[in-house]
């Protein structure tokens, strides 16, 4: 039951610490990463060099670099415990 349970708890962790580090942008910053988000549908290709020099700055206040390191050991821990090539 553990086995099953364990995808489910890592995609815990990996929605509250989005969650974590999406509060600590202020209101008005998280409504223009909406913004743009929706103007570009999302899609890379759709956003302006200027778009992203300010989503680069977005990123840097919402510490996005913490928050990979975060998942990753969130990752190792789930990971902990298994057989390589057991699935």
């Amino acid at each position: 039951m553990l086995r099953r349970l364990a995808p489910w708890l890592l995609l815990f962790e990996v929605l509250r610490a989005g969650r974590d580090h999406w509060h600590q942008l202020d209101p008005a910053d998280r409504e223009r990463v909406a913004a743009l988000m929706r103007r570009t549908r999302g899609n890379p290709r759709n956003v302006t060099a200027a778009d992203r020099a300010e989503l680069r700055q977005l990123a840097k206040r919402m510490r996005v670099g913490k928050l990979a390191t975060r998942l990753g050991a969130a990752a190792v821990l789930g990971r902990r415990g298994r057989r390589r090539g057991a699935r």
